[in-house]
């Protein structure tokens, strides 16, 4: 009989032993679930950051917990402004964002000084842990490019777009890097709109358009394709152009710019959405391995993951001299820039705005 007794108490203990764990993995998985999904930067510019006054430590830091910042008006050089405004030249609508009453300006000079800028906001510390920008992660921001002729010249920004990186991540945090995706723009792009049957190079009829492009490479000199367009001549074949071309980025209007990079696995995924002021969101970019015909994006397991460090807009225009001679200066006005684990976590907008 003690035995049995024993027997009858040792399994009531182990079902409660049982019923506790099961309990805590049913916090664990909603804990995880709860993470899943985080808004893990968001920057709206509701600050103040001068164009003509230098302030090594502007609001960028204070404020909008930017990690870094290099401009001619913080660092003193760069060939770019970065700073915050209440109004654009030419403009007299609202701005897009959530009661937004300041934006983002970037002043790229590269056409002034016949040079490549280098001028960026960084997110993230090269000296902190890996992922900080996760390997699978989702961006969003409203863009703004802006063409105005001032009938006075006091206020002209007569923009151009000649080519350059936009968001430009770091493994390791320093630069220049070997990054998993490199997310550029250009007024000329190799694009693959679903159509036509195989990828091609497009040029837009003026420099104040824009298309959105991203490169999969891995390390190495040179750096090694890991993303493979098959129908592309061997030179474009890491290049994810637009799949639709109808919508893009023109001057004088606002889009939403919604970007999805998935390098956390072996397979990668790229996808990018457009939306402007008072339209629909469009899809204008899709590349997944395994999914997308005649495209593989397969990622060597020593080179899954994230970036520690993410910069914006770092190099626009080029340095070489027979090329700098067309680099075009610009103005491009940010709004509501946000960094995310999940689609569902960004910030949401009405169609009708």
């Amino acid at each position: 009989m003690p035995n049995k007794k024993l027997s009858i108490e040792g399994c009531r203990a182990l079902v409660w032993l049982l019923a506790g764990m099961v309990f805590v993995a049913a916090e664990g998985r909603g804990l995880a679930q709860q993470e899943e999904g985080k808004l893990l930067f968001f920057d709206a510019f509701e600050y103040e950051v001068k164009r003509d006054v230098r302030d090594p430590r502007p609001a960028f830091l204070t404020q909008g917990k930017w990690s870094g910042v290099k401009s001619i008006n913080s660092v003193g050089r760069g060939a770019g402004y970065l700073y915050t405004v209440d109004r654009i030249p030419g403009y007299a609508g609202q701005f897009p964002g959530r009661n937004s009453k300041r934006v983002l300006a970037i002043e790229g000079r590269s056409g002034t000084f016949q040079t490549q800028t280098d001028f960026w906001l960084r997110i993230g510390d090269p000296n902190g842990p890996p992922d900080q920008i996760p390997g699978n992660v989702w961006f969003q921001f409203w863009i703004y490019l802006n063409y105005y002729d001032d009938p006075e010249d006091k206020e002209d920004q007569l923009s151009g777009i000649t080519g350059g990186k936009w968001l430009y991540p770091s493994p390791d945090g320093f630069y220049p890097a070997h990054p998993r995706w490199l997310f550029t723009i250009n007024h000329r792009s190799h694009v693959w709109p679903k159509r036509d049957e195989k990828p091609h190079d497009y040029e837009a009829p003026s420099y104040h358009e824009i298309f959105i492009q991203t490169e999969g490479l891995g390390p190495g000199k040179p750096p090694v394709p890991f993303a493979n367009i098959k129908k592309a001549p061997e030179y474009n074949r890491w290049k994810m152009g637009q799949t639709n071309i109808d919508t893009r980025i023109v001057a004088n209007r606002w889009f939403l710019v919604k970007l999805h990079f998935d390098t956390s696995t072996t397979s990668g995924r790229y996808e990018a959405w457009l939306q402007p002021l008072g339209g629909k969101m469009v899809k204008v970019a899709e590349y997944i391995d395994g999914v997308t015909p005649d495209f593989s994006w397969t990622i060597p397991k020593e080179h899954v993951g994230g970036h520690k460090t993410v910069s914006m807009p770092t190099t626009l225009g080029s340095f070489t001299p027979e090329r700098a001679k067309n680099n075009k200066d610009c103005w491009i006005y940010l709004d509501d820039f946000a960094m995310a684990t999940s689609e569902d976590t960004l910030p949401t907008y009405s169609e009708s705005k």
